[in-house]
């Protein structure tokens, strides 16, 4: 299952388990003080909307140590810890309180224009920069967001476990 697959599957899940919920409980946010569902897909879609599929082609450097850089960053998301947002992060925070329909359906938007896309991507353009881990190359670019899209689904249950 190529990562854009599992990527597409990670997010239908997500979506149809909060669209079964009332809204209340979707932007209900935990007395905790972490984000709501909502907030986390805000999140999610903002992270998304990262990537670019016109990016220039990587140097070599950059096509050598890609792989190596997100399976880094990859490895240290599947710790299960909570990992604070980088440096920088403010344009990928989520707002105070986001609209979910409206968030779920551009990121439906979204993932439609990347299957449109993505084909005529040349897999050693770089497709996403992180601020801490560096630019990535169209097939890692999608293996990171997997990997931080699972990363939430601990944060996901949580707060399901709190607003319910």
């Amino acid at each position: 299952m190529t990562a854009l697959v599992a990527l597409e599957s990670h997010r239908l899940a997500l979506v149809a388990r909060l669209d079964a919920l009332a809204p209340e409980t979707v932007h209900a946010r935990p007395a905790s003080g972490g984000w709501s569902l909502a907030q986390i897909v805000e999140h999610l879609y903002r992270i998304d909307r990262g990537v670019k599929l016109d990016g220039e082609r990587a140097s070599a450097p950059v096509r050598l140590t890609s792989g190596a850089r997100r399976r880094v960053l990859s490895g240290i998301l599947a710790l299960p810890l909570r990992i604070p947002a980088p440096p920088g992060a403010g344009p990928i925070l989520p707002g105070p309180a986001p609209d979910y329909a409206a968030t779920r359906d551009a990121w439906a938007d979204l993932r439609g224009l990347w299957r449109q896309r993505l084909p005529s991507v040349p897999p050693e353009a770089v497709a996403f920069w992180h601020p801490m881990f560096g630019p990535f190359v169209t097939g890692d670019a999608f293996a990171f967001l997997l990997a931080h899209h699972r990363h939430h689904d601990a944060q996901v249950e949580r707060t399901l476990a709190a607003v319910r």
